[in-house]
């Protein structure tokens, strides 16, 4: 049966769960879009619902694509409703959608559920009070394309399951472990597993200037620290981080993008370690 009706009752409660207040009370999130939404499958991501236009498809993906994405979803046993486009687009979170959307369980987001490796240092990212989701969105995507071991979210502004995470995340939302707490006990987790907490600022710590982010030896455990974007990170991780890297600055600006610094700390990171082995 085709939905079609802007006022239907499962319609109205897709649209509801664009707003946290929503998504936390219900314990729900949504996935939009064919790409993040087969990374949800094939990371076992339990679905409730999956909502299809094909009329919307993207032909980028090709047909065959999509039969295979509507094959996996009913082999999982989801729940499958068509509707029409105009209420697939009053139920979509972004502009151009591709007709593909679902509703699934949040996920715990635990920090006692990540599990580190035994044959080699950790490599974490830590990110404090950011903002925006889609930066949150791209370092999800640079954890998972360089093998870091687990992505944290502490004292945290945007939420994990905003769909413009999910978005820009493309699904890696669902791949990476992930988890959100508090700077306090990130803190003390930390000092339990032996992690480094490592700053990326361009302040002192502990009355000593950082070091230059390429100078530093990343080959030990450590946890990535990112501050929010206008400030940075907070007194609190200034004080009680290890260690402390800068990425050095040669234009008028003082600072990059959140997502970007991450990036350039992370791959520095990987390439000691590859170095080594």
């Amino acid at each position: 049966m085709l939905i079609s009706s802007l006022t239907n009752a499962r319609v109205k409660h897709v649209v509801a769960l664009n707003d946290k207040k929503q998504r936390d009370a219900d314990g729900l999130m949504l996935i939009e879009g064919h790409d993040p939404l087969a990374m949800a499958l094939e990371c076992g991501m339990a679905l409730r619902t999956v909502f299809l236009c094909p009329t919307l498809h993207k032909p980028a993906h090709g047909p065959d694509a999509h039969a295979r994405l509507l094959q996996r979803v009913r082999d999982a046993g989801v729940e499958i409703l068509e509707v029409s486009a105009p209420v697939f687009e009053k139920m979509a979170y972004r502009d151009g959608p591709d007709g593909w959307l679902a509703v699934a369980p949040r996920p715990r987001f635990a920090l006692d559920a990540l599990r580190l490796p035994q044959d080699r240092p950790a490599l974490l990212l830590v990110a404090e009070r950011v903002e925006k989701p889609g930066n949150l969105g791209a370092m999800l995507r640079t954890c998972d394309a360089a093998g870091v071991d687990a992505f944290i979210t502490v004292d945290p502004v945007a939420d994990l399951t905003n769909p413009n995470v999910v978005r820009a995340s493309q699904g890696t939302l669902f791949s990476m472990q992930v988890a959100q707490t508090t700077s306090r006990d990130m803190l003390a987790w930390l000092r339990t597993h032996g992690i480094m907490p490592v700053a990326t600022t361009p302040n002192d710590v502990a009355g000593k200037p950082p070091m230059l982010f390429t100078e530093f030896d990343f080959r030990r455990p450590c946890a990535i620290l990112m501050g929010e974007e206008k400030y940075g990170l907070t007194a609190f991780w200034l004080q009680y981080a290890d260690a402390a890297v800068r990425i050095p600055m040669f234009g008028r600006i003082n600072s990059l993008n959140v997502a970007t610094s991450a990036a350039l700390v992370i791959y520095e990171a990987v390439k000691q370690r590859r170095s080594r082995e």
